[in-house]
């Protein structure tokens, strides 16, 4: 081999380095993006009351950045301060010190679909029915409404309850005493 020869073929193995490299890179952004979506969603979610707020402190966030239950009995000015300081901390270290972390346009309308971190309608409302059980429809829309501000239909939400079998069962309506469905968590 020349010199011209072992010159190429170190070229060839840089431009495979940079390539690999650039492979990683970009599999590490994908994880940060979806880490930053759920930490927006929990920032949306720090505006509703405080038993939802005290749930998502126990379930984590997003990957289960640390956050442990004794901070989910904490009152809820200190519960929010806390979160707020680990959100902060967490996407810093993740996304580097030049990155700014910016809020996003607020999705108005729909749930985010089955994402890592993100709620479905249906966790929202198995958490409504696991705070409140033997509920009415038109009484789960009212407390979806209060606790996560999803104002939705009687149709959609009874669409939830019926295709989701596994997770929800009703009571038999009463016609005589003019008593409705009232559901719960299976």
């Amino acid at each position: 081999m020349n010199s011209v020869d072992t010159f190429h073929k170190r070229l060839r193995d840089e431009i495979a380095a940079v390539e690999k490299e650039i492979q990683s890179h970009n599999q590490q952004v994908e994880s940060l993006t979806d880490r930053l979506k759920g930490l927006k969603r929990a920032d949306e979610l720090f505006e509703s009351d405080q038993a939802a707020i005290a749930e998502l402190l126990q379930t984590g966030i997003a990957n289960g950045s640390g956050i442990t239950r004794e901070m989910a009995t904490a009152p809820a000015a200190t519960m929010q301060r806390a979160a707020v300081s680990l959100k902060a901390t967490g996407a810093q270290k993740q996304l580097g010190r030049r990155t700014q972390v910016g809020r996003g346009k607020m999705q108005s309308g729909r749930a985010p679909a089955s994402q890592n971190a993100g709620l479905t309608r249906v966790d929202m409302i198995a958490a409504v029915l696991r705070r409140h059980p033997r509920r009415t429809v038109r009484e789960l829309i009212a407390l979806l409404d209060q606790e996560y501000r999803w104002k939705t239909t009687e149709s959609a939400v009874t669409g939830h309850l019926y295709t989701r079998r596994d997770k929800f069962v009703h009571t038999q309506p009463d016609r005589s005493t003019n008593r409705p469905v009232t559901w719960s968590l299976k």
